[in-house]
């Protein structure tokens, strides 16, 4: 008989494997370069330059690329137009300026006729000062500004976030000249 701490097989129960004893997994097929963009755009949505840097990053070939992205287009699962006046809504509701929006989309790839366009479509035919006050409402959450120092860290904010400084100004009822180190531009 068999010592109680010696394993033994049951009857009717298949056998487990031992650490050591590990059965080997068939290599997975590689897959293609539209396969891969299917995958990538199925996780979130990408403008073509930035579907085109994934692949780059996952060591497609130039060719295959190509052929995936212009698949992509051919299939309309690309288009920087859509993707832009998404992406625009989202920035501007969240506060930022259509100079910042435009910039933004520029940078993640789309042309810049586009951009333009998106972040004025997605601004609704706001003037920067109605952005500045909205965006200045969001922030406060409809408390009152307590006291300069308040102001100043919402001014800066709303400087950061592309609104003029004019028109931020304006929103919070201060006089540009009593700072006088910033300029119209904000920049």
């Amino acid at each position: 008989m068999a010592p109680s701490f010696v394993r033994t097989k049951r009857p009717g129960k298949p056998e487990k494997k031992g650490r050591g004893e590990r059965e080997e997994k068939s290599p997975k097929p590689e897959l293609t370069a539209i396969e891969r963009a299917l995958k990538l755009i199925a996780f979130r949505s990408r403008t073509a330059r930035e579907l085109d840097l994934a692949l780059q990053k996952r060591k497609v070939p130039p060719d295959e690329r190509a052929a995936a992205l212009a698949r992509m287009r051919e299939l309309g699962y690309i288009d920087d137009a859509t993707l832009a006046g998404a992406r625009a809504r989202g920035l501007i509701s969240k506060g930022d300026s259509p100079r910042l929006v435009s910039r933004r989309l520029q940078m993640q790839g789309i042309a810049a006729s586009l951009s333009d366009a998106a972040a004025k479509d997605a601004a609704e035919g706001q003037t920067d000062d109605e952005l500045a006050v909205q965006a200045l409402a969001k922030r406060l959450r409809g408390r009152p500004v307590r006291d300069e120092k308040d102001r100043q860290r919402l001014m800066r904010a709303l400087v950061q976030h592309g609104h003029r400084p004019g028109s931020v100004a304006k929103a919070l009822k201060l006089s540009l000249e009593s700072s006088g180190d910033v300029d119209e531009d904000g920049e």
